[in-house]
């Protein structure tokens, strides 16, 4: 690439950011997944990095951003707010496969499959970013460093949803909700955001749904919980108290590490 032509691509690489300074329930954009793909632009011609700049568009409470079975038509990051990604049983029930919090990926996995493998709907108002990753046939195998790149991405994606169902195979409801807390406040922390005192945007019901036990079961063990003292729930705020104990509880490791990627 020509050095003006990659100034310029690069430019476009650091537009896709948004600069300004993120509310407190706002994930910073160095900290988000998204992040790593704008290097991958600056290989990339400036006409070719135009087509795929991040766009942010609102998705209100309840509203899907993308349904079982739609053409992929890109990947999103959650940059405010958080969804819930299901899978509608012959039932016509959910069983609630992931929540997505600021600072992770949505949809990466149907770059594979050319359709999306869950429908997602938003927990609360929330705002995303998208990347219109449907249209990588226009790079075809002129920058095979880009793809690669993507299919690492993928790899670490899909490694993270495999360790969030490994939370409901646990033993005791006692054991999965202190997991489901801890791998949440994992996350926060990541991404930058407070990894002890942590917003709920996910109805008890959903939580029962995803571990697989009963509402009733979940506000139990969330009173038991505070009870014994290792963590206070204000409205849909969660402080955790004593994470040594409840990582006792899960038998949960919880990972060191200042900051996302």
């Amino acid at each position: 690439m020509h050095p003006t032509e990659k100034k310029a691509a690069s430019g476009v690489a650091e537009r896709m950011i948004n600069i300004r300074s993120p509310r407190r329930n706002e994930v910073a954009c160095a900290q988000c997944e998204f992040h790593g793909f704008l290097q991958l632009f600056n290989e990339i011609p400036l006409e070719l990095a135009q087509i795929f700049l991040f766009r942010q568009r609102p998705v209100p409470k309840g509203e899907t951003v993308f349904r079982e079975g739609q053409p992929f038509h890109g990947v999103y990051a959650i940059k405010e707010g958080g969804v819930k990604a299901y899978l509608n049983t012959p039932q016509q029930t959910e069983r609630i496969l992931s929540f997505i919090l600021p600072g992770e990926l949505l949809g990466l996995e149907a770059i594979r499959t050319t359709h999306y493998q869950s429908t997602a709907v938003a927990l609360e108002n929330t705002q995303v970013c998208w990347l219109p990753l449907n249209q990588l046939d226009l790079l075809g195998d002129r920058f095979p460093h880009f793809q690669e790149q993507l299919i690492n991405v993928l790899a670490i994606h899909l490694a993270k949803q495999q360790h969030h169902f490994i939370l409901s195979a646990r033993q005791s409801a006692d054991e999965r909700l202190a997991a489901f807390l801890l791998n949440l406040s994992e996350r926060y922390t990541r991404h930058g955001l407070g990894g002890e005192l942590f917003r709920l945007a996910m109805l008890r019901q959903d939580i029962a749904n995803f571990l697989g036990i009963s509402m009733e079961t979940v506000s139990r063990t969330f009173k038991r919980f505070q009870t014994k003292k290792l963590l206070n729930v204000t409205g849909k705020h969660v402080r955790l108290l004593d994470i040594p104990a409840m990582q006792e509880i899960a038998q949960y490791v919880m990972p060191t590490h200042q900051s996302a990627p």
